[in-house]
């Protein structure tokens, strides 16, 4: 089981990292390594069906939009490796200050669908790595998007 929170602190105005947010949701390649093909599939008012090639295998998910929240719930429909949900997150640093930075933040909360493994896999260290040059990805993007305001 991979059940960890990762959090990188962003530099920005709410509105533009959750900007950033749905645009990892609606074009995931710009953001996370080694996704091939990615499409929105199914669209309604707050629940999205995405599916992807991720490092070669398919890849389906149920996002759940929560705008008010901040968050987007990634729900694995179909993947080679895993169940469970990764929520990828904004959270407030302070409840006062509008102009205080922001926390992204993933909650992991991964089963492994089997321990034995028919060809090679990647390691949990390696979808940490990944899921943490997306968020350094999100955060940078987010910064440059606000400085030129």
């Amino acid at each position: 089981m991979l059940v960890r929170t990762l959090q990188v602190v962003v530099h920005c105005e709410h509105k533009t990292l959750w900007n950033m947010l749905i645009d990892r949701l609606q074009h995931p390649e710009r953001y996370l390594v080694g996704i091939t093909e990615a499409r929105v599939t199914e669209e309604g008012e707050d629940i999205f069906i995405s599916e992807m090639l991720l490092h070669g295998e398919p890849v389906k998910e149920r996002v759940l939009v929560r705008p008010y929240d901040g968050e987007l719930r990634h729900e694995l429909l179909e993947h080679p490796q895993f169940t469970g949900f990764i929520a990828r997150k904004i959270v407030k640093t302070a409840r006062q200050s509008p102009v205080a930075p922001l926390y992204l933040e993933y909650d992991l909360d991964l089963l492994r669908k089997s321990l034995k493994v028919q060809r090679v896999v990647r390691g949990e260290d390696e979808i940490l790595t990944d899921l943490g040059s997306e968020m350094q990805k999100i955060r940078v993007r987010a910064e440059e998007m606000d400085s030129r305001r």
